[in-house]
């Protein structure tokens, strides 16, 4: 039977800044697809959105749409003020909705907009899940607590470290639910032959001092080292004016600034080898975590190589889907012997899509999603869906590319 969705997420409209956007309009496009109907509920003027409208303007929520048309939106004020209007509003609207779904962060920021949802699910009779895409639960935990977690049927944490922690925390029914690709947009396509090609590619934001250090020591120093006979490229926000400075004058990167995430597939096949360098809390505090970037390289056939994090649910493997990398010496030979070894970049490239298409699409994540809300709304009814994805198997480390 088809499946009515409300999704509560900070944006699906714009990518500034959140990387989350492209798992989330991918779960619109898989859900929809399978035939059942998700609308998006989004803050009118919240962080995303007011910072790509105010660098660049409409036009990246027009061509949103032009993308992505089978995306429903419908903006609101989360305001004290606007309450009760809203609370008119979505009484109407959630009548009949299967599943309402919110996001950690509009959660967290506007606990107010939790209080209403709790309301309104004793009224209209939906499911109310908890979707944890961030780490404030480690960051902020008295924030998430007082949201009354014990209000919600289930938790999605999307690493295995925040499922457990809010396990730790009393919390009964939580799943892991891991990112994905949107495959219909992030897939293997051809260089665009009027353009060069990049030697080495970072999608990335600096944000934070999270992982400056480890920035400079990985991806860097590297475009220094081959600087004038090799092309570094950065896409990527918040980059301090010093550190563009530094990018250009000292280190020879090309900087270009802001990538909507539509785009990331074609500048994925317009390099030779991309790169991945893990944010300090995620080697540390938040094993088992990728982040979207991952699922996106590989996605799309691209030759990855990673500074290393625990991938304790066996997600990926080490050596044949993408290499991993220790030191920076580490991270020159491996630039060095993939730019210099098309086979071996077309190997990891087609071990990476294989991966993907088989474990890591938004489809699976999609099927997981409608497997859960099936056991929470039995024995009320049956929903039709496809078994769960099997646990991912473990596997080698880059010496089986060699071979």
């Amino acid at each position: 039977m088809s499946l009515r969705f409300a999704l509560f997420y900070h944006s699906v409209r714009s990518d500034w800044n959140h990387g989350n956007a492209h798992f989330l309009r991918g779960m619109v496009r898989s859900l929809v697809q399978m035939g059942h109907e998700a609308v998006v509920y989004e803050e009118r003027r919240g962080w995303s959105v007011s910072n790509l409208v105010a660098e660049h303007g409409l036009s990246p929520l027009v061509a949103f749409r032009r993308r992505f048309p089978f995306v429903t939106t419908r903006l609101y004020d989360p305001t004290p003020t606007e309450t009760a209007a809203l609370e008119r509003r979505l009484a109407e609207e959630l009548a009949g909705v299967d599943v309402v779904v919110v996001h950690e962060w509009p959660g967290v920021e506007n606990p107010q907009l939790v209080e209403l949802l709790a309301r309104l699910k004793r009224r209209c009779g939906f499911l109310l899940f908890f979707h944890d895409t961030h780490y404030r639960i480690l960051t902020q935990p008295e924030a998430v607590e007082r949201l009354g977690l014990e209000r919600f049927d289930s938790v999605l944490a999307y690493g295995p470290s925040i499922a457990a922690e809010y396990r730790r925390r009393g919390v009964a029914d939580v799943h892991v639910v891991h990112e994905a690709a949107d495959v219909a947009l992030f897939h293997p396509a051809p260089p665009d032959l009027e353009r060069p090609v990049d030697d080495a590619l970072f999608i990335g934001n600096w944000g934070d001092e999270d992982r400056a250090r480890e920035l400079r020591e990985y991806l860097l120093r590297p475009a220094r080292r081959f600087r004038g006979a090799r092309r570094f490229a950065i896409y990527g926000v918040r980059y301090p004016p010093e550190v563009l400075d530094q990018l250009r004058r000292h280190y020879g990167v090309e900087y270009r600034g802001w990538l909507p995430n539509a785009d990331a597939p074609q500048a994925f096949a317009q390099t030779r080898v991309a790169l991945h360098v893990v944010r300090q809390q995620y080697m540390q505090a938040l094993p088992g975590i990728p982040t979207i970037r991952v699922f996106e390289a590989l996605a799309c056939g691209t030759a990855l190589v990673s500074t290393r994090w625990p991938d304790v649910d066996g997600l990926f493997r080490e050596g044949q889907d993408y290499l991993v990398v220790d030191t920076k010496k580490d991270m020159l030979e491996a630039l060095d012997w993939l730019w210099h070894d098309h086979d071996a970049r077309e190997k990891l490239g087609r071990s990476g899509v294989a991966r993907v298409l088989a474990h890591h699409t938004c489809r699976h994540r999609a099927e997981q999603l409608l497997t859960i809300v099936a056991r929470l709304r039995q024995p009320q009814t049956a929903i039709a869906v496809p078994s769960p994805q099997q646990k991912a198997i473990s596997a080698p480390r880059h010496a089986a590319l060699a071979r």
